[in-house]
């Protein structure tokens, strides 16, 4: 009878251990992508005019160091995306020959459909930034938009 309640509470912990493990691993998933280095944001543009972007298209824009500079998409006329061209994946990461003008940038593949690193090759999709190919897991780090109908603020 003592066998049984000491199965009984092996059983109860091993089970308990691994549910907290689950736990441990689901919650902190976000502690698995790297921070970003500290960059303050806040741009206005006019995409319907000087800053031209059609529905269904983007543009690289610069940003104050440490940015890499961003990515605007427009997927539809009254809705912005703005990405970070810094891989989540390595931020602080440059290629091979460690020179700063070669550290990596996103860029936008010729289909328009999908963003990739140069260095780490990783690769994301532009309607939402998810990563789908490549060693990164992180999503693109993504920057707040607000659209008045002429003036685009992109901030974080």
């Amino acid at each position: 009878m003592i066998s049984i309640k000491f199965r009984w509470i092996y059983f109860i912990a091993g089970l308990a251990a691994s549910t907290l493990a689950l736990l441990n691993v689901f919650c902190n998933k976000d502690k698995l992508c790297k921070d970003l280095p500290d960059t303050y944001i806040n741009i206005t543009l006019q995409p319907n005019t000087l800053d031209y972007i059609p529905p269904g298209s983007y543009v690289y824009v610069t940003a104050s160091y440490p940015s890499r500079g961003l990515i605007v998409y427009r997927p539809f006329t009254d809705e912005f995306l703005a990405f970070e061209r810094i891989c989540p994946y390595d931020p602080y990461g440059c290629c091979a020959d460690d020179d700063a003008t070669r550290c990596a940038r996103l860029i936008v593949e010729e289909s328009g459909i999908t963003i990739v690193d140069s260095c780490c090759l990783s690769k994301y999709l532009m309607t939402d930034g998810s990563p789908f190919e490549g060693p990164s897991s992180c999503p693109l780090y993504q920057y707040q938009t607000y659209y008045d109908g002429t003036y685009l603020r992109i901030f974080n």
